[in-house]
């Protein structure tokens, strides 16, 4: 009987770990730029990425929807795969690197930083939206490095908003994947224009 009862006890022990099913979703998103083979035998104009801000509740890594000006819903199971900031800033370098400009990450700038450009985006909103779907907006500045002194070159505001194709946060990464796509694709055009002007 005792033995029996130990096997009983053991065996829903065991049953209880194995239904603990973890649920958990993680979501990334990479953005594509027009020319994805960039040329290594022309020399790049170096853009250093300063900072990428995100402030407020979307500063974290689950998922965000607003529900209204004053709710906000955090997601229990899916978040972002790491930190947005970091995911962002990766993205950006990535997306202008292949933009054929020599993209670095202002931290590991050092010193020679000297007729230099820099990029740096602060996020206001970031999530999800039951009636617009993902927005994206905030801030980006150009910043031209001067001996240690930075000289704002231009800046702009940018307010995005992407429709869901579909229901689910499958959906919604691919719809601020998108509007950070329309964010590149502006800055890489004023960073063109500003490449011009210095030379």
């Amino acid at each position: 009987m005792r033995l029996t009862s130990l096997i009983s006890v053991f065996a829903l022990i065991l049953a209880g770990c194995s239904s603990n099913v973890d649920s958990h979703k993680y979501y990334k998103f990479t953005i594509d730029s027009n020319d994805s083979k960039p040329s290594t035998s022309v020399i790049k104009p170096r853009v250093y990425i300063d900072t990428i801000s995100i402030l407020g509740a979307a500063n974290q890594q689950a998922l965000i929807q607003y529900i209204d000006k004053s709710r906000v819903n955090i997601a229990n199971f899916h978040y972002w795969a790491e930190h947005p900031e970091h995911m962002l800033a990766q993205a950006t370098n990535t997306y202008l690197t292949n933009e054929g400009f020599n993209s670095i990450p202002l931290a590991f700038a050092g010193d020679d930083v000297e007729q230099y450009v820099t990029l740096k985006i602060v996020i206001n909103e970031f999530a999800g939206h039951f009636s617009e779907g993902a927005i994206l907006r905030g801030n980006w500045y150009l910043y031209q490095r001067n001996k240690r002194n930075k000289v704002l070159l231009n800046s702009s505001s940018f307010s995005l908003s992407n429709p869901l194709d579909n229901d689910g946060f499958d959906a919604l990464v691919m719809a601020h994947r998108n509007n950070w796509q329309s964010l590149m694709t502006a800055i890489t055009n004023n960073l063109r224009q500003i490449e011009k002007q210095i030379d």
